[in-house]
């Protein structure tokens, strides 16, 4: 392998231009993001070829290997991260920083794909408000680099077993990511068991040292390559299930690139340009600058940012790469080979373990923003982490008798546990137990699977235990406006996509059926929705200054212009059930309005629908006699 390839970082260049595109004009570049998996496979390709290069000699150093990942990696991290905690301490809300401060403390443990995949559900943050999101591939590629030296050293001076161990790791790797991408997605994209495959084709190149020595092979590798890099951009889209078998696109075509060699035409005209190499010289730094603008511009113009506004961030990410690649980059590698080596490497991990205390500061509250000092903005911020019921699945609390209310929705069902739970905790009366069985996003209507969640089996699950002798009472609920409105449900029965009214029936024949069984039955009806409920929508960010100023309240009019074809459906279902009904606006509202703050200025909602656990918790009392025993069904 040649010491230096200009072609390589002209590829380098395609890869970051292509996420820089994406994440700045998606509409261009749909397919944009696995410019990230372009990375891999030029990562795994040099830095492998160096390795077993040294080995070949004799020369490796597992301390010398790390000692060098950090003179790379470290000193532009290490000043996008403190730019990034700058930032957020002058414009995000307490809420906002404290999620920061753990980005920023995961960044700089190198685990933001693991952190990233524990956040990921039901109320994760927009990805488009993460500052620090785009280190997730940092994190997967310096895992693999914490493991795949010591594998190489293992299979040191057995090439055959060294080779056999590449490509069955590689095959398991890819085999873990199409499992994944079909039932976890969200798994599959930021674990890297799923991810180090693609490391391991550019591995795979430099062990195998692919030559083609026809010029016209060569030229038709480099040119096959290109098109599938062309087309990794125009057919991939963020509603591909990604990666799985999309993700070949992006790295066989890379791997193709690099194999077809230095010579081929696209690599010595297009890629080793002066132009694309410049780029791909400062494709790291550049990487790490982008986002954050982007995420911040985002996040204090409260929406996408105007074209003008974008293009300006993209030239400034340009700039400020080309000045972290000069007066940083190039200063620490200096210093490294100047009079004081031995302290350059030293200092940055102390500067890094520092910097990464910070975050946990700022997690802890230990460290707060700009903003906190603002009680109103404080307020917000608890409003919109104020939920109580966690994860997904079955919660039981047991009440006096073995007489037991069911609870089956999705996460507007959970919203009413706190009361639910206070009710039961307290035992001012004798009270049924009370299960509540509930998976957020999923609709409790039978015959209905939706895209990337289990939802027909939970379905089918809750209605079991509904039958169940012990259980009086059942009570559904859901984001019913929001489900009528889903593109992603499907009937399983032909996998066509779902029809509204086809679905109500089969929530009405499974709540007659529930009824005919002797069960009481509730249907709860929507809640109160709505962007003006948002707590955030009360946030006004002038430049660098944040100010809460609430809009009118919504009209019941308005409440009903949303919620009422809908919840007249479930109105007439439950009068031909026979089922009890809950409207929530009854207690939320006034007959006229439905506000989003009390007087004092308390936000009401956890977002744009979600009850706050605290609200619930003390008034919302329409559960309470489907709880007590003495209301007999």
């Amino acid at each position: 392998m040649p010491s230096y390839r200009p072609d390589i970082d002209g590829l380098r260049a395609f890869a970051v231009l292509s996420v820089l595109a994406f994440h700045a004009f998606p509409g261009a570049a749909p397919g944009g993001f696995a410019g990230v998996d372009v990375f891999f496979v030029i990562s795994g390709f040099l830095i492998s070829g160096i390795i077993l290069g040294e080995l070949g000699r004799g020369t490796f150093s597992i301390a010398e290997f790390y000692r060098r990942r950090v003179r790379r990696i470290f000193p532009a991290l290490l000043l996008v991260l403190a730019a990034s905690l700058a930032i957020g301490w002058r414009v995000l809300l307490p809420d906002e920083f404290r999620q920061l401060g753990k980005h920023i403390a995961a960044g700089a443990g190198f685990v933001s794909n693991l952190a990233l995949w524990r956040e990921s559900g039901y109320f994760d943050t927009s990805a488009a408000l993460k500052p620090l999101l785009h280190l997730w591939s940092l994190g997967v590629e310096e895992q693999y680099y914490l493991a795949w030296p010591l594998l190489l050293i293992l299979c040191r001076g057995r090439r055959r077993a060294m080779g056999w161990m590449i490509a069955l790791v590689a095959l398991a790797s890819f085999a873990i990511n199409i499992a994944l991408t079909a039932k976890r997605p969200d798994a599959a994209f930021y674990l890297p068991v799923s991810r180090f495959w693609e490391l391991m084709v550019g591995s795979g190149l430099a062990f195998f040292s692919f030559r083609t020595k026809s010029r016209w092979a060569r030229e038709a590798q480099s040119a096959g390559g290109g098109l599938l890099l062309a087309a990794s951009l125009a057919l991939l889209a963020e509603g591909r299930a990604f990666p799985g078998w999309w993700a070949l696109l992006p790295t066989l075509g890379a791997a193709l690139v690099i194999s077809a060699g230095p010579q081929a035409w696209l690599n010595r005209t297009v890629l080793a340009h002066r132009g694309a190499v410049f780029v791909g010289l400062i494709s790291y730094p550049l990487y790490l600058w982008h986002w954050p603008l982007l995420a911040y511009a985002r996040i204090v113009a409260g929406a996408e940012p105007a074209l003008a506004t974008r293009v300006a961030l993209c030239a400034a990410s340009v700039l400020l790469a080309w000045l972290t690649y000069e007066l940083v980059e190039k200063k620490v590698r200096g210093l490294a080979r100047g009079r004081a080596p031995a302290k350059a490497v030293p200092a940055l991990a102390v500067s890094m373990v520092l910097l990464g205390g910070c975050g946990v500061l700022a997690l802890k509250n230990r460290i707060e923003p700009e903003s906190a000092l603002n009680p109103l903005a404080e307020e917000v911020s608890l409003a919109s982490s104020d939920w109580a019921y966690g994860a997904d699945g079955v919660r039981v609390l047991p009440g006096d008798s073995p007489r037991t209310v069911l609870f089956i929705g999705d996460s507007h069902m959970q919203h009413y546990w706190p009361r639910i739970q206070k009710i039961v905790a307290e035992h001012r009366k004798p009270v049924r137990s009370a299960v509540f069985d509930t998976v957020g996003g999923c609709a409790p209507i039978p015959g209905i699977e939706r895209t990337g969640q289990a939802c027909s089996a939970f379905v089918d699950e809750a209605l079991s235990r509904a039958r169940a002798s012990e259980v009086d009472t059942v009570v559904v609920a859901a984001s019913w406006v929001g489900f009528i409105h889903r593109p992603d449900y499907v009937r399983i029965s032909d996998g066509a996509p779902m029809d509204p009214a086809w679905a109500l029936r089969q929530l009405e024949s499974s709540l007659a059926a529930l009824r005919k069984s002797g069960k009481r039955v509730v249907l709860v009806l929507s809640s109160p929705r709505g962007a003006l409920l948002d707590p955030k929508s009360a946030v006004h960010r002038d430049g660098m200054t944040i100010r809460i100023r609430y809009g009118a309240p919504m009209t019941r009019a308005a409440l009903a212009e949303v919620t009422a074809p809908i919840d007249g459906e479930l109105r007439k279902i439950a009068a031909r059930v026979g089922a009890d009904v809950v409207d929530p606006a009854e207690w939320l509202c006034s007959p006229t309005l439905c506000p989003a703050a009390d007087p004092q200025g308390r936000p009401l909602y956890k977002d744009e629908s979600h009850i706050r656990a605290v609200v619930v918790r003390e008034i919302f009392d329409a559960f309470d006699r489907y709880v007590y025993l003495d209301n007999q069904p």
